[in-house]
């Protein structure tokens, strides 16, 4: 009896102990793929997030370029103004090659040039005669500054004549906004409207610096 019994059950034992064999690699084989796959997900998740954040970094490298450009004249020179108007870089770049006639005076740099211990014309950064009102500054253009003592080497000659409208507005905005100045552009208009309204100014020798403000203010 017994042997038959173990005869009976031998075979029921072997047929679980294969499946038990063959259950074990298939178990590891899917927890293995199940880790794969997390693994294999989680990466994409990973460079998903990752390839989002780098394209949210070229936007703002983006954006950060295009306010850059928007408000610096070329060279690196700085023209962010005060209150939003921000010159277009065409008109700054006119104005830097139209201020070569200036810089005969006051130098590349804005600074003055300097002729021994003095300057042939006073420097232009900060200048309240060139960042206050605009008909100021065009009127100066228009008919230079008569020279009344030795302070500058220099005088400030009318360039009416030597500029139009375009290059006058374009010489005005770029040192304006240039060596930190920040004003508001001059616009072509506004060159056009001076000329006609100060040509009736007689001041062959440039208008006095006493008499700027009365002129303009005469003109309104």
């Amino acid at each position: 009896m017994s042997d038959e019994n173990n005869e009976t059950t031998h075979p029921v034992l072997t047929l679980l102990g294969k499946v038990f064999i063959f259950a074990i690699p298939a178990s590891l084989v899917l927890m293995l793929g199940a880790v794969g796959f997390a693994f294999i997900s989680g990466s994409g998740v990973k460079v998903v997030e990752e390839g989002e954040a780098a394209q949210a970094g070229s936007a703002t490298v983006a954006t950060s370029e295009s306010a850059a450009i928007a408000t610096s004249e070329p060279g690196g020179l700085e023209s962010a103004v005060a209150g939003g108007d921000v010159p277009e870089l065409p008109q700054m770049e006119l104005g830097k090659v139209a201020y070569a006639t200036c810089a005969a005076c006051h130098g590349p740099d804005g600074a003055g040039l300097k002729a021994g211990p003095m300057l042939m014309a006073p420097s232009l950064h900060g200048s309240d005669l060139l960042l206050g009102d605009v008909d100021t500054a065009l009127l100066i253009i228009l008919k230079g500054i008569a020279k009344e003592g030795m302070d500058y080497m220099g005088m400030m000659a009318s360039l009416g004549a030597g500029l139009d409208d375009e290059k006058m507005a374009a010489v005005l905005t770029y040192t304006r906004n240039t060596w930190g100045n920040s004003a508001s552009p001059v616009t072509v208009e506004q060159a056009a409207a001076a000329r006609a309204k100060f040509a009736s100014v007689d001041a062959p020798a440039g208008v006095r610096r006493a008499d700027i403000q009365a002129i303009v203010d005469a003109h309104k």
